[in-house]
């Protein structure tokens, strides 16, 4: 038996974005979808499950929209092909997580089966929910134009130091409210925060992975365009690829960390290493790998009373070991305070140096001084 084996040079030519962005209420997932549209061109089509809350900024960007009150993941397909028939080139799903919990959605179809069959479990309903996710993941996929979605979070209140050191509550996002490994299924998927600020947790796009983006805007956009356009003719090599890694350089004017690539930069009053830390942390082996180079660090300069002090933090954070984050933005803010934590480590052992003889101080004893200190 023949088979048809004639493999081609690949190149990327039409590409369409597929990006996705998750977080809790307020972090600004629909002003950011609304903005990487806006900067992709029009036309735009929005599919609005908030209640209207997307034509609230009407007056700043130009879109056409669709509210919809209910949520059923077949008609959402259909939807897709509406776009993609019309001159729509950006479609908006805000949120796509309705159509996992809300009415008529997956949740709610496996529920309605398991009735039908009787069941006491949901296992033999998931056979007939599953094909129909499968086929909206496709769509989304295949769709002839980008397709930027958002994601709600499961949220969580956490205790957190603002930068005079109080401590003050905070709201994070956890997993995305969708199905498990949906983030995926996009080129590229973000977290954002109560400030608004863009953590890339998946990225097919090199120079965006690990990225941190204050308000996303233009400059994420540009990335995002270069890394789409970039077609190659057979044959061509490229002089400069646009999918080289980001290359941090030295801080701009302002003080802020630009990495060369268009003027993307670390959140202000991010030191470097702490950004480079957080870039790193982008699956969950490199957050494991990031918390064991904090707890050597902690336990060179500190000594027991360092590593039982970033064991005190983790647990603060809910976790006994850094496997067990849950979610990479909850990762990123224990490794903030233990990084907060290992510079005062780091001060004092400077002014420790330059005043006291060497090995006039047993570490264990000089670290529960230092620790009791910055605690």
């Amino acid at each position: 038996m023949s088979l048809d084996c004639e493999f081609r040079r690949a190149v990327k030519h039409g590409a369409k974005l597929r990006f996705a962005v998750c977080g809790p209420s307020g972090s600004g997932k629909t002003y950011t979808l609304l903005t990487l549209a806006t900067e992709l061109g029009g036309p735009i089509a929005l599919l609005d499950t908030e209640h209207g809350s997307a034509s609230k900024y009407a007056d700043i960007f130009d879109f056409d929209v669709l509210q919809l009150d209910s949520y059923d993941p077949l008609r959402l397909i259909e939807l897709i092909d509406a776009a993609a028939e019309r001159p729509y080139r950006v479609l908006c799903i805000d949120s796509l997580s309705h159509f996992w919990i809300g009415k008529d959605g997956e949740l709610e179809k496996v529920d309605r089966a398991a009735r039908r069959m009787q069941s006491p479990n949901s296992f033999a309903a998931w056979k007939q929910v599953t094909p129909i996710h499968n086929a909206l993941i496709d769509k989304i996929i295949s769709a002839p134009l980008h397709v930027l979605v958002s994601m709600r979070s499961k949220t969580e209140w956490i205790l957190d130091r603002d930068d005079r050191g109080k401590t003050v509550p905070r709201k994070v996002g956890l997993a995305p409210v969708m199905r498990d490994g949906i983030e995926y299924e996009f080129d590229v998927c973000g977290e954002m925060d109560q400030e608004n600020t863009l953590q890339v947790t998946k990225s097919r796009c090199p120079k965006l992975s690990g990225g941190v983006f204050p308000k996303p805007g233009r400059e994420l956009a540009d990335v995002l365009k270069e890394w789409l356009g970039a077609d190659t003719a057979p044959g061509q090599v490229r002089q400069t690829p646009s999918d080289a890694p980001m290359t941090p350089v030295e801080p701009n004017k302002d003080g802020h960390l630009v990495n060369g690539v268009g003027g993307l930069q670390a959140a202000p009053g991010v030191p470097q290493e702490l950004a480079s830390i957080w870039k790193r942390m982008c699956n969950p082996r490199g957050v494991v790998k990031e918390f064991v180079g904090l707890e050597a660090e902690m336990e060179r300069l500190g000594g027991s009373m360092g590593v039982a002090e970033y064991y005190r933090i983790l647990r603060k954070h809910g976790v006994d070991h850094p496997k067990r984050f849950k979610a990479s933005q909850l990762a990123r803010l224990c490794a903030k305070e233990v990084f907060g934590l290992l510079e005062e480590l780091r001060r004092n052992a400077r002014e420790n140096e330059s005043q006291v003889p060497s090995g006039a101080i047993g570490a264990d004893s000089e670290a529960a001084k230092i620790c009791v200190e910055v605690s």
